[in-house]
């Protein structure tokens, strides 16, 4: 799929080229939207949304009507495969799942309730970029089938926007443990060499314990959690970081021309999920404060304060392909196009590796017989 498409996509009734009429969409990397037709390019309007976070306590309960769904007509279609609810142009037909090539896609009704995103990182490259990036990252691979990038290259790339929470807290820790310090005393003991007795020396390495007990802040600021159920999450984090301090308004203009799930994991235990990862860090940084060669009973009590979140857009290109019958995937990051994905191994040049290899362990071996070696 390409970012600059030769068809009307997303947001088309909502955009129109000042110049010829045609439906405008998103050109990545700027704050631009442009025609596909006559190529007029027309500036977005910069009074974007107020990025703002919500306090926690209202995560479970869905904001009056006007702050739901994207703001912009769309027609939702749910993948019976991965679970993804992807959001596209009505005018489009959607025949497969963007995120793993499914045929198995059923048009189903829009989550009327889903709260609006706040944000997002607009997309920083474009389709054909993002593909041949992938490209690239093959090429660096061993052992691949040699048709396999041309296989390949005939995949097509969606954008999507990928659904996310940040969530910010203020952490307070007390701590208490038992920090262990070795030191070491010479101890002098006797062996037999030879039928004698003979006294030599060792070092004993010993454990000194001493209880501490401290405090420490610090505050936790957009921690990320993937709301999506369609991105394989193993590939996902591979192609991290997101640099969020890219976060601009959510403004429908950057839809345009792009697809965006909806996200189908419930806010409140991405919410668990992030607490963890804000405790499991107090943990670690309460241990290096506690110092120490090693340690035993180390007690953490975290009192997270003033926790807030937001919901908002991630670019991501998402491509499947069919190789010998069976399907690989592929993830570009939107904004760094980092690359993380499938290939498939070729066992022929496998084998032609280990039957080298063990064609030169029998020819050294041959050799030393010859020489006498052995």
């Amino acid at each position: 799929m390409s970012s600059e498409p030769t068809t009307e996509t997303e947001g088309a009734d909502e955009f129109r080229c000042t110049s010829c009429g045609a439906g405008l969409t998103y050109k990545p990397g700027t704050l631009k939207m442009k025609c596909p037709y006559c190529g007029s390019e027309n500036e977005i309007p910069k009074d974007f949304q107020r990025i703002e976070e919500q306090k926690i306590e209202d995560l479970p309960v869905m904001p009056a009507l006007s702050t739901t769904g994207f703001g912009v007509q769309q027609r939702s279609f749910k993948c019976e495969r991965c679970g993804a609810i992807q959001s596209i142009d009505p005018k489009l037909i959607a025949v497969k799942c963007a995120f793993c090539g499914s045929d198995a896609i059923l048009e189903t009704p829009s989550n009327s309730k889903m709260v609006r995103p706040t944000a997002l990182v607009p997309f920083a490259i474009n389709a054909e970029v993002s593909k041949q990036k992938y490209l690239d990252w093959l090429k660096k691979l061993w052992f691949r089938p040699g048709d396999l990038k041309r296989t390949a290259s005939q995949a097509g790339v969606s954008g999507v926007y990928a659904p996310f929470f940040t969530f910010d807290a203020q952490a307070e820790s007390d701590w208490s443990g038992w920090r262990g310090t070795y030191y070491y005393t010479t101890e002098t003991y006797t062996v037999t060499v030879d039928g004698r007795p003979q006294t030599r020396t060792r070092q004993v390495q010993h454990t000194r314990w001493s209880y501490r007990s401290g405090h420490h802040s610090q505050f936790y600021n957009d921690i990320l959690v993937n709301a999506s159920r369609g991105l394989p999450e193993k590939y996902l984090k591979k192609i991290y970081p997101f640099h969020l301090n890219g976060l601009i308004g959510y403004s429908t203009e950057f839809l345009a021309g792009f697809s965006a799930e909806e996200y189908t994991k419930n806010p409140v235990s991405l919410w668990l999920t992030a607490r963890q990862v804000m405790a499991s860090s107090e943990r670690n940084a309460c241990s290096r404060e506690l110092n120490g060669d090693t340690q035993r009973g180390l007690h953490v009590n975290t009192q997270l304060n003033d926790p807030k979140w937001k919901h908002i857009l991630l670019p991501v290109f998402v491509s499947s392909y069919l190789y010998r019958g069976k399907r690989y995937n592929f993830l570009v990051n939107g904004q760094t196009g980092e690359v993380q994905g499938e290939a498939p191994l070729s066992w022929a040049k496998i084998g032609g590796l280990i039957a080298a290899v063990a064609g030169i362990i029998g020819g050294v071996v041959l050799l030393g017989r010859y020489l006498g070696w052995f």
